[in-house]
C-alpha cells in the first residue's frame, strides 16, 4: 500500500474507527486500571483503620428554617475539591435488576413505547450510570480531599423503575424498606442508586445567583424550583469511546445546553456530593463564577433561549447571592414555591465557599429564630 493509500485508508470510517478503538483500550488499560487497583487498596485500608458506621436512614437537611430530604455524603463547601483529585471508575461487571424491580423496568418500557407510538412526549431509554460506592480520602502532601467514585453501566428505564421507593411488592416490602432502611441512603445497592448527576449554581458578576423552574416535562420533579443547571451523566455523551466519564465536563455540558455558557465564560468549583433521600438519587454540586456577565446580560441570552433550555426550564430568576436574601427566598413568597431537594442545600455550600461557615450558619440561626418567635 502506498503512503498516499495509507492516508486515505487511515482517514475513512473504518480506518478511523479501528484506531479509535485501539487507543481508546490503550487508554482503559493505562488509566482506568490503576485507578481500580489503587480504589482497592484505598477500600481494603480503610477496612483495616476504621469501623463501619451505619448511615441514618431518615437524613433531613436543615438550613435556616428551611428543611429538605437531602444528605451531604461529602464536601463541606469550604474548599473546592480540584477536578484532578475526582476519580470516576467504571465496573465492567453487568447491573442487572432484581426479579422485582426488573418487571417494573418492563411496565415503563411498554407504556413510554406506547406514549412514542402515539406522539405523546415520552422518556427515551439512554445509557446512563449507577453509583456502586464512593471513597473519600486524603492526599498524602497536602491532605486535600480526593473522591473515587465507582460506578456501573445502567439505563434509564431501570432509573425510573427504581424511583418508586414506596411501591409495595405482593408481600408487603417496597424497595426503601427492603434495600435503603436496613443499611442506609450511603451503603444501599448499586441498582437502587441508578442516578447520579450534576447541579450548578451560575454567579454573576453583579452578584446574584440564578435560580431556575424546571420544565413540566422533565424525568425527575417537573416544575420543582432548583439550581441554575442541572445534568445526569450520560454514556452516549460523557462516555464515548468507552472511557470513564468526567464530572466537570458533564456540568460543563450542562451550562451549555441549558443556559448557552461556554467553558472560558466561568471558573467552575465542585463543592460537594448529595443524595436526595426522599427518592435516592446521587448528585454533586457545583458553583459557577462568570467572568464577565452580569444578571441582565446572562437574562437576555436566556431569552434568546438555548439547546436544551424550551425543554429543561420553564421559568428563571436571579436573586442576590447573600444568606438572608437567599432564605428570604427559600422560605418566603406566596404562593409557596416547591424546591427540588438539593437546591437549598447546593446555596447553603455556596455561601459557605462564599462567606464562610460561621459567618453563614450564624445567619441561619436568627433567622431560624425568627420563623419559630413568628410561628
Amino acid at each position: 500500500m502506498t503512503l498516499k493509500g495509507a492516508l486515505t485508508w487511515i482517514s475513512t470510517g473504518g480506518g478511523g474507527l479501528l484506531i479509535g478503538a485501539v487507543l481508546g483500550l490503550l487508554m482503559t488499560v493505562g488509566f482506568e486500571d490503576p485507578l481500580k487497583k489503587r480504589l482497592q487498596r484505598i477500600r481494603r485500608r480503610s477496612r483495616r483503620l476504621r469501623p463501619r458506621r451505619r448511615t441514618p436512614n431518615v437524613a433531613e437537611f436543615e438550613f435556616g428554617g428551611v428543611t429538605s430530604p437531602c444528605m451531604i455524603v461529602a464536601g463541606d463547601g469550604t474548599e473546592a475539591i480540584r477536578e484532578e483529585l475526582v476519580h470516576l471508575v467504571v465496573s465492567d461487571e453487568p447491573l442487572e435488576l432484581p426479579a422485582e424491580l426488573a418487571a417494573w423496568r418492563s411496565e415503563i418500557a411498554t407504556e413510554e413505547q406506547a406514549k412514542r407510538a402515539a406522539g405523546a412526549p415520552h422518556h427515551w431509554n439512554g445509557d446512563c450510570f449507577a453509583v456502586e460506592e464512593l471513597v473519600e480520602e486524603r492526599t498524602d502532601r497536602d491532605e486535600e480531599v480526593e473522591i473515587f467514585l465507582q460506578l456501573r453501566r445502567t439505563d434509564y428505564y431501570s432509573f425510573l423503575a427504581s424511583q418508586h421507593l414506596d411501591r409495595r411488592f405482593r408481600d408487603g416490602t417496597t424497595p426503601r424498606s427492603r434495600w435503603i432502611d436496613p443499611v442506609g441512603h450511603r451503603r444501599a445497592p448499586a441498582f437502587m442508586s441508578l442516578s447520579i448527576g450534576t447541579s450548578v449554581l451560575v454567579i454573576t458578576t453583579d452578584h446574584r445567583v440564578l435560580i431556575c423552574q424546571r420544565g413540566p416535562n422533565v424525568g425527575s420533579r417537573p416544575l420543582h424550583w432548583g439550581v441554575s443547571a442541572d445534568e445526569g451523566l450520560s454514556a452516549k455523551l460523557d462516555s464515548p469511546s468507552g472511557l470513564p466519564p468526567r464530572l466537570h465536563a458533564t456540568a460543563r455540558r450542562g451550562l451549555c445546553e441549558e443556559l448557552s455558557l461556554e467553558d472560558h465564560e466561568y471558573r467552575l468549583a465542585l463543592l460537594g456530593f448529595t443524595i436526595d433521600t426522599e427518592r435516592h438519587q446521587w448528585d454533586s454540586v457545583f458553583v459557577a463564577y462568570a467572568h464577565d456577565l452580569s444578571s441582565e446580560q446572562l437574562d437576555r441570552r436566556l431569552q434568546r433561549s438555548a439547546k436544551d433550555r424550551a425543554l429543561e426550564i420553564e421559568s428563571w430568576e436571579f436573586i442576590p447571592f447573600d444568606v438572608r436574601s437567599v432564605l428570604r427566598r427559600l422560605t418566603g413568597g406566596l404562593p409557596a414555591r416547591a424546591w427540588t431537594p438539593v437546591a437549598p442545600v447546593a446555596l447553603y455550600l455556596a455561601l459557605v465557599h462564599e462567606y464562610g461557615r460561621w459567618r453563614v450558619e450564624r445567619l441561619a440561626r436568627s433567622q431560624s429564630n425568627r420563623l419559630r418567635r413568628s410561628s
